[in-house]
């Protein structure tokens, strides 16, 4: 019997999260927190509504997450001169060392995941990952939004 699609896409991000969740618990950091270091290394200090935005979330779930890893040390939240209701985000060098090893523990997931495919193949599943994601989210399929 083969599977829907959404049923492998759904067990191949679970397989996906079990491997890594380890390495979550090891940095001390909570899931969904990877990706807001991510975005901090990629881009640099923004504010917590432009990761929001970004990641299209409900800005009271960023404003936990950016509240626990301010206190666990993994960026720094400093209030905008220009408008105090506003918050901008720094990463930190504890935080910038957790995304590095983060980004190691994921290629080596992503490379076991992809064990035996072929150069094209692995072409292939990431520009048709791409395309039905941007047919979900309305975006271009050259990855800008």
């Amino acid at each position: 019997m083969t599977m829907m699609l959404h049923t492998l896409l759904f067990r191949a991000y679970h397989a996906q999260t079990r491997m890594l969740s380890p390495l979550l618990e090891e940095l001390g950091l909570g899931r969904g927190q990877p990706k807001i270091l991510n975005y901090l290394i990629n881009n640099g200090e923004c504010t917590q509504n432009e990761v929001a935005s970004y990641f299209k979330l409900d800005p009271a779930s960023i404003s936990r997450m950016v509240e626990t890893m301010s206190k666990n040390g993994f960026i720094s939240v400093e209030m905008d001169s220009q408008c105090r209701r506003r918050n901008i985000l720094k990463i930190t060098e504890k935080g910038a060392e957790a995304i590095r090893r983060w980004q190691d523990g994921c290629r080596k997931t992503e490379e076991k995941m992809l064990n035996g495919f072929t150069s094209e193949e692995r072409n292939m599943l990431v520009e048709l990952l791409q395309k039905a994601y941007f047919n979900m989210e309305g975006g271009s399929v050259d990855g800008q939004h």
